[in-house]
């Protein structure tokens, strides 16, 4: 690959998080990961944590996303920080999918949900120097959250 890689060398894959799937592209450097995430409608991940700073920008639709004890309604164009190893999770409520642009520092280039798609944006010549290489560690049971305190949630 190259420092750019084209709309279609980026290929759209499923994200499996164990109980539900989301589709995204990914692409990485040495220190940071970039993940276009399309969440579909009803949409909820685990709660899970990882060893890197997370940073959103909701391109469309809308998105519930809990960090710790805190909810927080992500509308088109807002933006939200999720802290390294906050435990954290996003539930899509509304009727039409939710687009995520997702960058993780360290990156996520080892995950399993995107090591095998993900696109590494380096010259031919270049050696990768990993920031770090952290994963997404899902949580047990015992520390999901409740969804049934969302219940009540509204735009």
């Amino acid at each position: 690959m190259s420092i750019h890689a084209t709309a279609d060398e980026v290929r759209e894959e499923l994200a499996d998080m164990g109980n539900t799937a989301f589709s995204t592209k990914a692409v990485y450097g040495n220190a940071s990961s970039l993940l276009i995430a399309t969440r579909p409608a009803g949409y909820h991940s685990r709660p899970h944590r990882h060893d890197c700073e997370q940073l959103n920008w909701l391109q469309s639709g809308a998105l519930w996303v809990m960090i710790e004890d805190r909810a927080v309604l992500m509308q088109a164009g807002d933006f939200l920080r999720v802290p390294a190893n906050a435990r954290h999770w996003s539930w899509n409520k509304f009727d039409a999918p939710a687009v995520l642009v997702e960058v993780h520092t360290p990156g996520l280039q080892d995950d399993p949900l995107v090591k095998a798609f993900a696109v590494g944006l380096f010259d031919d010549d270049e050696t990768p120097a990993y920031l770090g290489a952290p994963v997404n560690e899902f949580l047990p049971e015992d520390t999901d959250f409740d969804p049934s305190i969302a219940e009540g949630w509204v735009r």
